[in-house]
């Protein structure tokens, strides 16, 4: 069996995460860890930049094959793996069989922003996070959105030493005998966009498809770091099981919205193709030869900016 390694240039590949080197150490304990406890018992750990998946519970889609069978009564053929995929998805059927089936992502230098965008999803099977109740940061990570990102990197480094000395002041004061500073009450100190210590989540596949998916990364508006962590979570997931995931993508991604915005202006609005034609300045006489979905989605379909943009 592989052993799984810990790509750590893909943890800091994005310029603005910064991370304290002293803790490469506790990234290696981490690896020897996910070997001893995943790898060992059988499950395939997969990376894709700051997100692990550690294991996934419908392993060879044989599981939902199962489910997908039982509620649509075909009790002769339990093993068809693209059952739910080509008949139930396709179909716009229920998504029972998958709504049990767990994923558990691991995520190392996440900024806390991101960490808090993620909890937010009371759809989530599990959350395992340290937090920063006694911990310290691991660094910190400079927003995408920020104009002047040497300014930031001076004012993170500024704060966080000062939290440290203050730290060190207290344990120093621990050792005299004397009451010191709880890091449990310095934490307070610390700005908004320092790294959170490793952190687990789980969650459902339904909920991956039709919601964190669909609302962080398949339509517009979520904020940068937001954005690259769960388009890694997609990407572990992608290299995992390809064929389900790209399916999933295709029936709930970013071109949806464009579809349902298309649709519902044709039904409100009712324009005749003439008006759709000046819209794109197409002078084209012969209409046949016109691509009539580009058309829709360049027109009707088009997408408003975000209040973001």
């Amino acid at each position: 069996m592989n052993k799984f390694m810990i790509d750590i240039e893909a943890l800091t590949k994005n310029s603005n995460v910064h991370l304290n080197q002293e803790r490469i150490d506790d990234i290696k304990n981490i690896e020897k860890f996910i070997n001893e406890n995943y790898v060992a018992e059988g499950y395939r750990p997969v990376q894709s930049g700051r997100v692990i998946v550690l294991r996934n519970t419908d392993k060879g889609r044989k599981s939902s094959a199962f489910a997908s069978a039982l509620y649509l009564g075909k009790y002769d053929d339990m093993n068809n793996t693209d059952r739910f995929l080509k008949g139930m998805v396709r179909a716009g059927h229920s998504y029972e069989p998958i709504r049990g089936e767990t994923i558990s992502f691991l995520y190392i230098c996440v900024g806390k922003p991101t960490y808090d965008h993620l909890i937010t999803y009371t759809i989530r099977n599990r959350r395992v996070a340290g937090g920063l109740r006694a911990n310290k940061p691991w660094g910190f990570v400079i927003p995408e959105e920020a104009k002047d990102k040497q300014v930031y990197r001076r004012l993170m480094e500024s704060q966080l030493a000062c939290c440290e000395a203050l730290v060190q002041g207290a344990e120093r004061e621990k050792d005299e005998g004397k009451r010191a500073e709880q890091l449990q009450a310095v934490r307070s100190l610390y700005p908004t966009g320092v790294i959170v210590p490793p952190f687990m989540l789980d969650f459902s596949e339904e909920a991956l498809a039709k919601h964190i998916f669909k609302q962080r990364i398949w339509e517009k508006g979520a904020q940068g770091e937001t954005v690259e962590i769960v388009q890694d979570m997609y990407d572990a997931l992608y290299q995992l099981d390809p064929e389900k995931w790209s399916c999933i993508k295709e029936y709930h991604g970013p071109h949806i919205v464009s579809h349902n915005r298309a649709m519902q202006k044709l039904r409100e609005q009712r324009p005749k193709l003439g008006q759709l034609l000046k819209q794109i300045k197409n002078d084209q006489t012969d209409v046949y030869d016109l691509d009539v979905y580009e058309l829709l989605m360049t027109t009707v379909g088009r997408l408003p900016k975000t209040m973001w943009e």
